[in-house]
């Protein structure tokens, strides 16, 4: 069975919530070896979670490579389509306005998925980080619990 990050989370603040409380002192008694245990697996699937956020870094580059490949080949078509053009008679001005709407056009469909990528990877790197934040929280909380028992 695969745990993720938040499961080891829950079931570490279960552990605080649920440890008996010492009279007078208000800490918290607990199995050491269990919180060790719960402590290492966070360690082995904290990995996981970076790597995934690598994953959407990657996926996002491929993303802005494409749109980079797709518009140097529609420049590249509206260029060889505006030297065609300015061999004919008198078609000058007809080639150069052509070859100005598709270089336009390929900077917009460019630029736009460029945009889609970088407002994907904010969004999954945002989520990532404010449940890293949250996870980190909960795991300060424990060691400092558990620090305070010494």
């Amino acid at each position: 069975m695969r745990m993720d990050l938040q499961y080891l989370i829950d079931r570490l603040e279960t552990m605080v919530t649920s440890a008996k409380k010492m009279p007078i002192t208000n800490k918290l008694q607990m199995d050491e070896q269990e919180l060790a245990d719960l402590i290492d697996q966070m360690r082995t699937v904290l990995p996981e979670e970076v790597r995934a956020a690598r994953k959407v870094l990657r996926e996002r580059d491929t993303i802005i490579s494409e749109a980079q490949q797709q518009a140097d080949e529609v420049l590249k078509t509206a260029h060889e389509q505006a030297e065609m053009l300015l061999d004919q008679d008198g078609l000058q001005i007809e080639a150069q306005a052509r070859a100005n709407e598709r270089l336009e056009e390929a900077m917009q469909v460019a630029q736009s998925r460029i945009d889609g990528a970088d407002d994907y990877a904010r969004e999954i790197l945002t989520s990532l980080q404010q449940q890293l934040v949250r996870h980190l929280s909960i795991i300060e909380k424990g060691l400092s619990t558990l620090n305070s028992r010494e």
